[in-house]
């Protein structure tokens, strides 16, 4: 039994309902990608078609497959765009609402688990065979429903600030 590892503390485990990580895990097992499941959860929150909102996101997983920003903090700023964003040049304004909320998502997800990148949270880049099979072996993964958990509640909080 390979010894369990943790992401994020204790702390973190109290901010998020156990309900909605169990409904992680869930999806998890259904190989659901955590940037599918954040992008759905805000896209669903602003009345966008969830599962046009997996598609999207489904390239985006693991660090986008390479251990670069993990996918559950891509999927919140891909909601945080689709409240906050811009389309053409006279809605520019909102970029920079969309700055701070982007700019505020990361500082917070940082503060709770050290790093934005998937190889940072999970000591190990899912890229690099010898180091994937690591991940596997030792289920380094298994964290990452209370991530995405305190992902989707970041999200809800600045996307409500919002209002």
């Amino acid at each position: 039994m390979p010894h369990e590892f943790k992401i994020g503390n204790d702390r973190t485990r109290r901010l998020v309902d156990p309900e909605l990580v169990a409904k992680i895990d869930r999806d998890f097992e259904q190989e659901l990608m955590c940037s599918q499941i954040t992008f759905r959860h805000g896209a669903g929150k602003l009345g966008y078609d969830e599962e046009m909102a997996m598609l999207a996101a489904s390239g985006f997983g693991w660090g986008m497959q390479c251990g670069e920003r993990c996918g559950a903090v891509t999927g919140a700023l891909m909601s945080l765009g689709l409240k906050f964003g811009y389309r053409d040049f006279s809605e520019f304004s909102n970029y920079e609402v969309l700055k701070e909320k982007q700019a505020e998502f990361d500082r917070r997800f940082k503060e709770q688990f050290g790093s934005l990148t998937c190889a940072g949270i999970l000591k190990a880049n899912y890229a690099d065979p010898d180091q994937r099979k690591t991940i596997y072996a030792e289920q380094r993964y298994r964290g990452c429903s209370v991530l995405t958990a305190y992902a989707c509640r970041l999200l809800d909080e600045l996307m409500d600030d919002g209002e």
